[in-house]
């Protein structure tokens, strides 16, 4: 290995635990020397690094936090920063020929090793800082957690990518259409249930029936396993068993299906076969958030109608209505961002927030963008939210997008949609909240709850080919730059709600102060020059 042209020091935030203002030491970042890779390392610059709520919420939790259960914050400090741009500067022996000094890279931060979940900037060093490694978790294998960047794209849009595929994660299928082969499935008759046509392809390893009849059967008989029950309040009265798949054939009491939901497993597929009664189901609003649940469902004569491409419909209806529920924050922006700029997307917009700083820049922000596209933006409070709809959309909204973790919120959302239309929960709440939802429109209409966490190195690639093909322009949602050193400001200006839009440091530039866009640009934007200038700067 060639000896590597690196600079002497690096610089870095640690988090030892404490508030906002805690993190670092005496209240400024850190160098040390930067060593050489080892033979399986690469170490890239960071080129910039943007704040993320979510980077406020682990300073918060700090050692309660449960990537952090195993460790000791005090004696092995985190570098936090998920959400990064990358230039590689040194690469290890392992990796020459795959990876090449002046490679720009992005990545993707949530990782797993040995089946267990990691993220960098959080348990694994992130990028509140000048320099960081990189090793086999993240550069190994056929589909790695870096990704290749081309010339002519800023860092700081880069960095962007990471949260804009979160969001764009939601509108991609992210949880099962189909019975789950070799899975572990669970049938239940109920009122009228006879008469619903079991023609699916049977293809369960395991099967559970409850009050059975000869064509359930008749349907479970390719299993290798089938028990059986006969009927459903006794099965329900014995330990919990969890199900990759619940078919509710006919009709069952609300309570039994939020009972019934209950033993759905992670990424578990529930089908509700048959009219239900008119009346909302109890569910944990998170598990849909966190576990990938799909919820499907047909009132025709035949199971196979549940499974029709139409009903399960992932994007926004294009040239529909759409409202977003809590608009104004980092993430709210970027659905909103995301709906105006979607050629295809809705043509009208409602964008609540119940601050109205918030909502002045979402209408200075995204006001222009929208009469550009020729899209409708409606910005409002809360409060505003029922008469509007009542007015613009009395027959509910074709989507709506919640970006808040309040039950309330989600069910009054529930309340704006239409009868086919989509809920689309993003907003990582606790688990065990009760909330109720009129999962009846699933077999009725066709209506769609779906929800996601998180992204993957697809989604941000699907974010760059829109970047790459003039279709999105992240820069639009940036809102201020700084250096390393105004790290603790941007944290509290996020954390305070000063800033919703997006603040990307560029840990090259040390003491560059926190400053809003509009005072190195007054005309609107970020473009690559304007970064390059800053840089030289």
């Amino acid at each position: 290995m060639t000896k590597p042209d690196l600079p002497e020091t690096t610089r870095f935030w640690p988090f030892s635990g404490g508030d906002l203002r805690d993190i670092g030491k005496e209240g400024s970042f850190v160098a040390t020397p930067l060593d050489p890779p080892a033979a399986g390392e690469v170490i890239a610059r960071v080129d910039a690094a943007c704040v993320c709520s979510s980077d406020i919420k682990v300073i918060r939790m700090g050692a309660t936090h449960p990537l952090f259960a195993e460790r000791d914050l005090a004696a092995e400090p985190a570098v936090l920063g998920h959400e990064m741009a990358l230039t590689v500067i040194a690469v290890g022996s392992d990796w020459q020929g795959r990876y090449r000094v002046g490679d720009r890279l992005g990545l993707q931060p949530a990782i797993m090793v040995a089946g267990k979940r990691h993220t960098i900037g959080m348990d694994l060093p992130g990028a509140f800082a000048q320099h960081i490694r990189l090793d086999a978790r993240t550069l190994a294998g056929a589909e790695p957690y870096v990704f290749p960047i081309p010339e002519g794209v800023s860092a700081a849009t880069v960095a962007m990518l990471e949260p804009y595929s979160c969001v764009e994660a939601a509108y991609r299928p992210n949880c099962r259409t189909a019975l789950q082969p070799g899975g572990r499935l669970l049938l239940v008759t109920g009122e009228g249930g006879q008469a619903i046509a079991l023609d699916v392809a049977m293809p369960a390893e395991a099967v559970t029936l409850v009050a059975p009849d000869p064509a359930a059967e008749a349907w479970a008989a390719p299993a290798g396993r089938i028990a059986r029950h006969d009927r459903l309040d006794r099965f329900l009265a014995e330990p919990d068993a969890e199900y990759d798949d619940i078919v509710l054939r006919g009709k069952l009491r609300p309570d039994e299906i939020a009972a019934l939901l209950g033993r759905l497993a992670r990424g578990g597929l529930l089908v509700l076969a048959g009219a239900q009664e008119q009346a909302d189901v109890t569910v944990d609003a998170a598990r849909i958030h966190y576990h990938a649940l799909s919820l499907l469902g047909t009132e025709e004569p035949a199971l196979s109608g549940a499974f029709r491409p139409e009903r399960n419909r992932f994007e926004l209806k294009p040239g529909g209505v759409m409202l977003i529920l809590g608009a104004g924050g980092a993430m709210g922006r970027i659905h909103l961002h995301r709906a105006l700029e979607m050629a295809d997307g809705p043509a009208t917009i409602l964008a609540t927030s119940r601050k109205a700083a918030r909502r002045d820049a979402l209408a200075a922000d995204f006001g222009a963008l929208a009469r550009q596209n020729g899209k409708r933006l409606v910005i409002l409070d809360d409060a505003e939210v029922p008469g509007t709809v009542r007015a613009l959309v009395p027959g509910g909204c074709d989507d709506v997008v919640v970006v808040a973790p309040e039950v309330s919120l989600i069910e009054q959302g529930a309340g704006f949609m239409a009868p086919d239309g989509m809920l689309v929960l993003f907003s990582g709440m606790p688990f065990g909240k009760p909330c109720r939802l009129p999962l009846w429109q699933i077999a009725r209409h066709g209506a769609r709850f779906t929800g996601s966490s998180g992204s993957a190195v697809a989604d941000q690639l699907a974010v760059l080919d829109r970047v790459l093909a003039g279709k999105l322009d992240l820069a639009g949602n940036l809102q201020a730059v700084g250096g390393l050193a105004a790290l603790p400001d941007a944290l509290e200006a996020v954390a305070e709600g000063r800033l919703s839009g997006k603040i990307a440091l560029y840990p090259g530039r040390l003491d560059l102060p926190l400053t809003p866009l509009g005072e190195l640009r007054p005309a609107g934007g970020w473009a690559l020059e304007d970064e390059a200038r800053l840089l030289a700067g």
